[in-house]
């Protein structure tokens, strides 16, 4: 199957790559590779807790983060939001630190753009590519990323869903080879519905001094 064919279909969106461990998700830099999705789940006391905590006392934020420095970051970051102490927490730091130490090692760089995201409304929610060489999406709350393929400007016709708590890798137009144009994602439409995400958003920085 050539995902660089213009006849590209909605079903081929199921050719995004699906992996079962952390380090699998090495798979995103293979040339035929348009994204990568670890399927896992969270473990089920710590996803209730996650979304059962007032989202007031979640962190909402962007950093510059040096990846030596990740696990302490992110602690501080917890620790300013007021996010109470528990296992659960445990769990959400170290994880964090993880996903942010294997995106950096893979994308070959020491700096990272790191944003949590409490999101109730439907910001991006317009599909598009992303003006970066990649991305690492984790939505530990709510609904996952949405993915699909097209061809034209219309945009997708079908749209797949991210599991809750499944991080997703997808190529920018910055990425060196074929980024997979045709392979567009977005936020899922909640507005109205009562629903607040959680969402972990991991950027590679390659030159930290003329980042915001």
């Amino acid at each position: 199957m050539n995902l660089y064919s213009k006849n590209i279909t909605d079903q081929q969106a199921e050719y995004v790559q699906k992996v079962k461990d952390l380090s699998s998700l090495s798979v995103f830099v293979e040339p035929t590779c348009p994204a990568v999705i670890w399927t896992r789940q969270v473990p089920p006391e710590t996803q209730s807790w996650i979304n059962q905590l007032n989202p007031q006392l979640l962190p909402n934020c962007r950093k510059l983060v040096r990846t030596s420095d990740a696990r302490k970051t992110i602690k501080e970051i917890f620790s300013i939001s007021k996010t109470p102490y528990s296992t659960g927490l445990e769990w959400l730091t170290q994880d964090i630190t993880c996903l942010t130490e294997f995106f950096s090692s893979l994308m070959k760089v020491k700096f990272i753009r790191l944003r949590l995201n409490v999101v109730s409304t439907d910001s991006c929610r317009k599909p598009h590519v992303d003006a970066i060489s990649g991305r690492l999406i984790c939505t530990y709350r709510g609904t996952g990323t949405q993915y699909g393929f097209s061809t034209d400007s219309g945009g997708p016709k079908r749209f797949l869903t991210t599991p809750t708590g499944s991080p997703i890798l997808f190529r920018g137009t910055l990425w060196p080879e074929n980024p997979f144009l045709g392979l567009l994602h977005r936020s899922p439409p909640i507005e109205g519905s009562g629903e607040t995400r959680f969402v972990l958003v991991i950027d590679p920085i390659i030159d930290p001094e003329n980042e915001e």
